[in-house]
């Protein structure tokens, strides 16, 4: 696909006017890498709505934005995380899912864009891409772009916390930000996958040992662990100031393996293994080698942790799925 019209948008939480000359340097960037003719700037990149200052603008605002760019965009890309994407959701309707089926552009984004990548990939069989779009390093930049273009791109994971495969590990990414994602699946008719095609990628920045644990919990209820061909646990980090420190990962790492103990003894008993790997490049201040998920892509990783992800460009099923 030729991505000549790409445009960055803020149906979240807007950026500080110092991020401009990042953001300027991002579309330059993309601008000569991919031959783009047209870029396009939400006019809410920088603004907050009067009333609830920590979105954007206001929902009819954002949506009529978003719209616009299903239908004239060919690379979408959200600027900031936040808060305040699921707010398009009620907004969004059969018609625009139509548009996104037919036209298939590609969306960028990260931590709470996490709920639209989700629905997007869910309900329009379109693979979107987990990255945080504006921290791109040249390394960064050669593997977003390689990933866009259809080649494969390479990482290494850290440590398996549990038994490594025995063969390598293959499925569809699935996952981003790990309050994001359960909050996706969080509703009264719960979005239904085919959880044994797909490798769960989670990260989250601001919890807890409790927060994980109801996170976890919610999961388990949804029945993802009963499927899930794996995990990939990225930066899972507390509240506070210190939360780039390698003490509090620690714990949460430990936590999640006490946690899913009886699930993994109940999938090795079944011969069904749950492989549960720990990467240290995906998730919130990241600041080198940022891993880009490609969800409802695919990814392969080996017994010696090799990550190899591919954007799928062909239809996939998903839902039934």
């Amino acid at each position: 696909m030729n991505y000549e019209r790409i445009g960055f948008i803020a149906p979240s939480t807007c950026l500080s006017l110092k991020e401009k000359p990042l953001l300027n340097r991002t579309a330059r960037l993309l601008r000569k890498a991919l031959g783009v003719r047209d870029l396009y700037f939400s006019p809410h990149l920088f603004s907050s709505d009067a009333e609830i200052d920590h979105v954007t603008a206001p929902v009819e605002a954002r949506a009529e934005v978003f719209k616009r760019a299903i239908r004239e965009l060919d690379l979408v890309i959200s600027v900031a995380g936040g808060t305040g994407a699921e707010d398009l959701i009620r907004k969004i309707d059969s018609k625009d899912l139509r548009v996104i089926r037919a036209r298939r552009p590609l969306f960028i984004g990260f931590s709470d864009f996490t709920f639209l990548l989700s629905e997007i990939y869910h309900d329009c069989r379109v693979p979107v891409i987990y990255f945080p779009s504006l921290k791109v390093g040249k390394g960064d930049f050669r593997n977003l772009i390689a990933l866009i273009s259809g080649d494969e791109i390479q990482y290494r994971g850290s440590s398996w916390l549990t038994p490594p495969p025995p063969r390598r590990l293959s499925g569809i990414p699935i996952g981003g930000n790990l309050s994001t994602f359960v909050n996706f699946l969080n509703r009264g008719t719960p979005p239904k996958f085919n959880w044994k095609r797909h490798i769960l990628f989670f990260e989250d920045v601001q919890v807890d040992v409790e927060d994980l644990h109801r996170l976890l919990a919610a999961l388990r209820r949804h029945n993802v662990f009963q499927g899930i061909k794996g995990i990939v646990i990225g930066s899972v980090s507390p509240p506070g100031k210190n939360s780039s420190s390698k003490k509090p990962q620690r714990e949460a790492v430990r936590f999640i393996r006490t946690y899913l103990a009886d699930v993994i003894r109940q999938r090795r008993r079944q011969g069904y293994p749950l492989p549960i790997l720990t990467v240290t490049n995906f998730g919130h201040d990241i600041r080198r080698n940022l891993m880009a998920v490609p969800i409802g892509g695919r990814v392969t990783i080996s017994r010696a942790k090799k990550i190899i992800f591919r954007l799928a460009q062909k239809p996939s099923s998903v839902s039934g799925k």
